[in-house]
């Protein structure tokens, strides 16, 4: 909730993901989590876009003729990109939780943190940018080793 409000009053900038203990302790798990709740925080905050195309007068309209509104590809479309869709809270009922395991959203989050450990490849930094950190370092520890 701290983070929904405080991106509709405008900040640009969302502290302390992945954090507890109110910063004294990381956790990974946290942090995955945490991310989801940004992403959904994030869709509130864009807003609803209300054009022709949205609003969708005229499908309505058909649709109440037929007397379905779901199945229309309008519907699918803007219900895909409009609603948040968050990656390790489970939205199904309980029964198809439950056949899936009924994995919690701490033992999703772990799933989640072990498999971006495993597979996640960083892009490197540029060679130029590899060059000047590597004479910040090389300063420094000249700097250290004079002193």
């Amino acid at each position: 909730m701290s983070a929904l409000v405080t991106g509709l009053a405008g900040a640009n900038l969302i502290y302390g993901m992945g954090q507890l203990e109110s910063g004294l302790t990381y956790s990974s798990q946290q942090l995955v989590t945490d991310n989801d709740i940004v992403k959904m925080a994030k869709r509130v905050i864009r807003g609803i876009d209300v054009t022709d195309e949205t609003m969708a007068v005229d499908i309505i309209k058909q649709s109440h003729e037929i007397k379905d509104f779901l199945h229309q590809k309008h519907t699918i479309k803007f219900m895909r990109e409009e609603q948040s869709r968050p990656k390790l809270m489970d939205r199904t009922t309980r029964g198809t939780w439950e056949e899936a395991g009924s994995k919690d959203l701490n033992q999703r989050a772990r799933e989640e943190t072990s498999r971006i450990l495993k597979t996640h490849k960083p892009t490197p930094l540029p060679e130029e940018v590899q060059k000047e950190l590597r004479g910040i370092v090389a300063a420094a520890e000249k700097e250290v080793a004079s002193s």
